[in-house]
């Protein structure tokens, strides 16, 4: 499909592909998918006009158990740099953190736009003149120690790196950021409290 037609689609639909998608990867046996940035991200770090992006961490807990504290407990919200997260009254719109509203040079809308249970969460921005985001949480058991919770994101470099003097500057930012999100989220769940000491990017 001509990168045209396929972003009039959208990327929420390569996202929401299970089967031989761009941001989909296939696990391969023997390999630790706990913490570091997510193995789909570093092999194809570009799609078309797109900078690919993500991370990866295991969390002692149930896909459903996982989603529902990232929907529904305001105690995590704060705390996220570059994770969106549910606006609240209106379930399908999701609110950029203040991270990820800073690195915009333009407003975000966005929304779920597929959702399969105990699976995937998927998202893009939408409407002219807004920055051009896609991305999805995808929920994957990891055996006796949990879900692997991974997050994969894909933004138009120019709607993001202004503040930035270098677009892979700003994807190791995002990168990091949803890395550190994604361990406050299993901190929440697993310890029912965040931690406020810095968090170490090499923390598993």
């Amino acid at each position: 499909m001509p990168i045209a037609n396929w972003a009039r689609y959208g990327l929420a639909a390569t996202l929401a592909t299970a089967a031989g998608g761009v941001l989909i990867y296939r696990r391969k046996p023997g390999i630790n998918h706990d913490a570091a940035p997510a193995r789909s991200a570093r092999h194809r770090r570009r799609f078309g006009d797109y900078r690919v992006t993500g991370a990866t961490v295991t969390i002692r807990a149930t896909p459903e158990q996982i989603r529902a504290c990232w929907q529904g407990n305001a105690q995590l919200w704060p705390e996220l740099e570059y994770l969106p997260f549910p606006e609240g009254n209106q379930p399908d719109l999701l609110l950029p953190p203040s991270e990820l509203r800073d690195m915009a040079s333009r407003p975000l809308l966005t929304r779920i736009v597929a959702e399969r249970e105990d699976e995937l969460v998927a998202w893009r921005s939408e409407g002219d003149g807004h920055a051009d985001m896609h991305g999805r949480l995808r929920f994957r058991d990891n055996g006796a120690k949990g879900t692997a919770v991974e997050v994969i994101m894909a933004v138009r470099p120019h709607h993001f790196a202004s503040a930035w003097k270098t677009e892979a500057m700003m994807a190791e930012a995002l990168e990091l950021g949803l890395l550190r999100d994604l361990r406050r989220l299993r901190m929440l769940i697993e310890t029912g409290e965040i931690a406020t000491a810095r968090i170490r990017p090499d923390a598993a």
